[in-house]
């Protein structure tokens, strides 16, 4: 890792969860190119930059090695995965599965006045904020915070555990040329028009599961649709 390209760039990881929050942070920083793909990551450059203790670093190393975000280990030290097509392809096709079941269960819970869809506004509003700051980093967040209220909403504990464990794997592909849009502003429309179809649904008596399927491969496939790159169906 090049320390001198971090110093500034890397978000302090937060002081609860430690060792969780120093994974998030790597894994952020990953998310934004601040660590490519294939870079070797240098235990020491990262106590440094993060001003942490070595022990919540390699935690955090542990558990994003049994994640699969890292490789490596031991005495060759750990480099950050190569996200490859096929594996891309697992991490989305996981993810609608996922986001699928959960969906269906936040609606069904909005629905019985468990709740609003409402709730997933003010990460729209973060969306806007990051976007007339140019804040790529921020936009990322807000969009994964969207699916995570979603994930909360839902109150299915397995598959929300099971969701959890691939949060960081979506933050990483969110970032990929294909998935995101240059244009940041473009993300909180994109995510309007999507909440505006999940208040429809839980206005309505009930829903098909492929419905809300077909729903969020096209939320989640928007963007390499319209460039007409690699754009692979989730749904075979």
């Amino acid at each position: 890792m090049n320390g001198d390209s971090v110093r500034f760039e890397l978000p302090q990881p937060k002081r609860i969860s430690l060792s969780e929050s120093v994974a998030d942070t790597i894994a952020q920083a990953i998310s934004t190119r601040i660590i490519s793909p294939g870079e070797r990551i240098v235990e020491t450059s990262l106590v440094e930059k993060l001003g942490v203790s070595r022990v919540p670093i390699r935690e955090a190393l542990k558990v994003l090695h049994a994640q699969g975000i890292i490789s490596g280990g031991g005495h060759r030290g750990y480099r950050v995965a190569a996200f490859d097509a096929s594996v891309t392809q697992q991490i989305m096709e996981v993810r609608l599965s996922l986001e699928s079941f959960m969906l269906r269960d936040a609606i069904e819970n909005w629905r019985q006045g468990r709740g609003s869809p409402s709730i997933l506004e003010p990460c729209i509003d973060q969306m806007r904020a990051s976007a007339k700051a140019g804040s790529l980093r921020n936009s990322l967040i807000a969009d994964l915070e969207f699916h995570r209220i979603i994930r909360q909403a839902a109150d299915n504990p397995i598959v929300g555990t099971l969701w959890d464990t691939i949060a960081r794997h979506v933050l990483i592909v969110f970032n990929f040329e294909r998935f995101r849009d240059e244009d940041l502003e473009a993300i909180p429309r994109q995510h309007e028009e999507f909440l505006d179809w999940i208040k429809g649904q839980v206005a309505k008596s009930e829903t098909a599961f492929g419905d809300i399927q077909t729903a969020l491969e096209n939320h989640m496939l928007l963007i390499a649709r319209k460039k007409k790159q690699g754009a692979v169906s989730l749904t075979r």
